[in-house]
């Protein structure tokens, strides 16, 4: 699913604000939002669904270990390095395989078709971020993993960026949300006129 498709302008997106605009508190329009970025990702690339929950999981005990750990700044390289692991396994191991190997080699088969899970680097950089945050005391620790979640997962920038770092958004997610309801209920207006001109 694109932005720019009838199916996420006209279903999608209306679907998506009406149903937080009629959820009484933040905590259910939080996972509410959760729920629906992870649809928007699983409608996408389901297949690779579970490449964005192990990001998660991976920086969300990251972000204990490098809150609480003894050796903060080992745990911080530690999981950044797991992160851009990831990532380098997924967009550039095929590549460096098949340049040191000749195109002949057999062993070239079986990397230059890996797949690139969508929003792979977009997602991969906003855990590190949190990371980086939480490691400079410029944010505090997350414990809600949804919230967490929520932060690296959200649709609007899944796919597309940009990245935002953790500690402009964390306390504030709420309040941002609240004062875009104003421009998503026009939103829904011109979408209702679109439809039926």
């Amino acid at each position: 699913m694109v932005f720019s498709s009838l199916t996420f302008l006209f279903y999608y997106l209306p679907i998506c604000v009406i149903i937080y605009l009629l959820l009484p508190r933040l905590f259910f329009k939080n996972l509410w939002l959760l729920t629906a970025s992870l649809w928007f990702y699983f409608w996408g690339e389901f297949e690779y669904i579970g490449v964005l929950f192990l990001s998660i999981f991976i920086n969300y005990i990251g972000g204990f270990l490098i809150e609480f750990g003894k050796n903060r700044k080992l745990f911080l390289y530690v999981t950044v390095a797991i992160n851009l692991f990831i990532l380098f396994y997924y967009k550039y191991l095929g590549f460096v395989i098949c340049s040191i190997f000749s195109s002949e080699n057999s062993i070239t088969d079986n990397w230059q078709d890996i797949h690139l899970p969508l929003g792979i680097s977009f997602f991969t950089f906003q855990g590190i971020s949190y990371l980086v945050d939480l490691y400079r005391k410029e944010a505090g620790i997350e414990k809600n993993i949804f919230n967490l979640a929520l932060y690296i997962s959200m649709f609007p920038q899944l796919i597309a960026g940009p990245i935002v770092r953790y500690s402009t958004i964390a306390t504030s997610l709420g309040s941002i949300l609240r004062k875009n309801l104003y421009m998503a209920s026009h939103y829904l207006l011109l979408v209702w006129d679109l439809r039926y001109s």
